[in-house]
C-alpha cells in the first residue's frame, strides 16, 4: 500500500493573491472617483470653495496598483498642499484622506474579496 500526498498550497497562494489584487483595484476606484467628487465639492459649509477653476486636479487623480498595494493621488503640485496645508497656512482643503475615512465600509467590503476555496 502506498500514499500519496499532493499538495496544492501553490495554486491557493496565487488565488488569494490575485484575488488581493482585485481587491486592491476596487480600493482605487472607490477612493479616486470619492476625491474627485471632495476636490470638486463645496467646503462642508456648503459653501464653494475657490479652489476649483479648471478642474485639472479632480482630472488628475488616480490609482495605481501595484503588488499588494494601492496608491491613490495625484501628480499636480498643488495637490499635496491642498491636503496638507500651504506652507503659508492658506488653501487648506483636505480630499484625498476624508475620501478614505467616508468609504472606509466600501474598502472593507473590497477587501474581503471572493475567496473561493475549492
Amino acid at each position: 500500500m502506498s500514499v500519496i500526498i499532493k499538495s496544492y498550497r501553490k495554486e491557493r497562494e496565487k488565488e488569494i493573491l490575485d484575488s488581493l489584487q482585485k481587491g486592491l483595484e476596487k480600493v482605487g476606484l472607490i477612493v479616486e472617483r470619492q476625491a474627485k467628487i471632495n476636490v470638486t465639492s463645496p467646503m462642508p459649509s456648503g459653501k464653494s470653495h475657490s479652489y476649483v477653476d479648471t478642474n485639472r486636479l479632480a482630472n488628475s487623480v488616480s490609482h495605481e496598483v501595484g503588488q499588494g498595494e494601492v496608491v491613490i493621488g495625484t501628480n499636480v503640485k498643488y495637490g499635496k498642499y491642498l491636503e496638507h496645508g500651504h506652507p503659508d497656512g492658506s488653501r487648506h482643503y483636505p480630499w484625498l484622506f476624508p475620501a478614505v475615512e467616508l468609504k472606509k465600509s466600501e474598502i472593507k467590503e473590497a477587501l474581503k474579496g471572493n475567496f473561493i476555496i475549492g
